[in-house]
């Protein structure tokens, strides 16, 4: 008697089961991929803007000047001043400071006059200009007079002079000077002027 060889198949559905994971592992990957390029791509925009934010918050609360001296031209009444020459430079450490962009305002007791700027085509300033000496620059950065080349740096030495105009500083009076740079916090001095001028041509106001 003849055996019944009989052939069984077993239909078997894992085989698809495992291509749709695969399928939807792909496509996760492909996600993710993408969105952490996104991430990527966002982070170094926000990392740049960061960057040109903190050193322009730096450039505009740090002060990059500093008033050495101040010193007024008494005029012949001895009773008021001709002009107030203040010396300064650079703080150490700080960027080139373009001195044509410097707008200033000088105060009396009773009055003010602000928006006083730089006079480069002549060498007398009115009332509502200031002028530009130049004391050290080694580098020759800084040509005072009817050029452009009007930046000071490091090692720098210059100093301003404003014509009071209808201001008036006599004895025992309160001063108030303001330098407003481009960049960087304001200088702001304030001062009382001497109890007497004497006969001396120049004062010392500041330190």
């Amino acid at each position: 008697m003849k055996a019944n060889n009989k052939i069984f198949m077993r239909k078997d559905t894992r085989a698809q089961v495992g291509i749709g994971t695969l399928i939807i592992f792909i496509a996760m990957v492909l996600v993710a991929a993408v969105a952490a390029a996104v991430l990527i791509q966002t982070s170094g925009v926000l990392q740049q803007k960061a960057q040109a934010t903190g050193k322009e918050t730096v450039q505009e609360v740090a002060s990059n000047l500093e008033i050495t001296q101040i010193v007024g031209a008494v005029n012949a009444n001895n009773d008021n001043f001709t002009a107030i020459n203040i010396t300064m430079k650079v703080m150490a450490g700080a960027k080139p400071i373009d001195i044509s962009q410097f707008v200033l305002a000088l105060q009396d007791k009773t009055d003010r006059t602000d928006g006083i700027t730089y006079n480069i085509s002549t060498s007398t300033a009115n009332k509502d200009e200031f002028r530009v000496f130049e004391l050290r620059d080694d580098d020759e950065s800084l040509n005072a007079l009817g050029t452009s080349d009007t930046v000071i740096n490091s090692g720098d030495l210059i100093y301003i002079s404003i014509i009071p105009g209808s201001l008036t500083f006599p004895t025992r009076e309160p001063v108030r000077i303001e330098i407003k740079p481009e960049y960087g916090a304001s200088v702001v001095m304030e001062f009382t002027t001497p109890s007497s001028y004497g006969t001396n041509e120049n004062v010392i106001l500041y330190p």
